[in-house]
């Protein structure tokens, strides 16, 4: 039998608590809008495959600083926001939270890199050195999201949550930028996701990816219901702008 030191479990422990800490689970109906270099950059909906019609999706594990943000597709027909509306309030968020990716970031170096690794080559005093920097930039992080709560769309209780998270399980600190990104929550029509302004990736790609993900959530649905008709309208829509 195969037997695991302690040092290198703890390590493998401080990878997979952040990695599963990153992930999420997006229901039929959302979606996950990345960012790069502070724009828009692409629509996500998860892996391909569906457990109990949820889609995980996993960021990108070593770019912390990247914050996403969860939209979710309008299937009453009603008023919602609009995409140019959406996007502004996207990119100022992006502004807002620059400094606390960047925090973010440092925690993960320290506590999901250098802290395994000292366990792993059973250097101690270099281990205990990242924990406490750690814990302090975490400090820092934790102070910038209640200063800049307002800024970054969260309620004093989801900041409060998050910080809490933060400062309890080191491991989770280097997703506080992206845990205040996800707090907040967009409802469109699913057609005017295509429009939101995505940089680096063509409308057309964007239509694409909507039209499969539509397809498929009508397979959810019964032919009476109104959000079937809903999103049949959405479906033509897009097929008209492809035209």
């Amino acid at each position: 039998m195969i037997s695991i030191a302690p040092e290198v479990l703890l390590a493998l422990t401080l990878v997979a608590v952040y990695l599963f800490d990153s992930a999420h689970f997006l229901c039929i109906g959302e979606a996950v809008v990345t960012t790069r270099r502070g724009s828009l950059h692409g629509l996500s909906f998860g892996w391909t495959f569906e457990f109990a019609g949820r889609r995980p999706y996993v960021p990108n594990p070593f770019i912390p600083f990247r914050p996403d943000f969860r939209v979710e597709w309008d299937t009453s027909g009603g008023a919602v926001n609009t995409a140019q509306q959406v996007a502004k309030e996207m990119r100022c968020h992006l502004q807002a939270a620059r400094a606390l990716g960047w925090l973010a970031t440092a925690c993960g170096v320290l506590i999901v890199l250098i802290a395994p690794l000292a366990l792993a080559f059973q250097v101690q005093l270099l281990f205990l050195t990242s924990v406490v920097l750690c814990l302090l930039l975490a400090i820092a992080a934790s102070a910038l999201l209640a200063v800049r709560k307002s800024d970054l769309g969260v309620t004093t209780k989801q900041a409060c949550s998050l910080i809490f998270v933060a400062l309890v399980c080191l491991p989770c600190a280097p997703n506080i930028g992206r845990a205040a990104a996800i707090q907040r929550r967009w409802t469109l029509a699913p057609s005017d996701l295509a429009v939101l302004g995505f940089q680096g990736i063509p409308a057309v790609t964007i239509q694409l990816q909507l039209r499969d993900a539509l397809s498929s959530a009508k397979r959810f649905l019964s032919e009476d219901s109104k959000e079937f008709r809903v999103i049949s309208e959405q479906l033509r829509n897009l097929d008209g702008e492809n035209r």
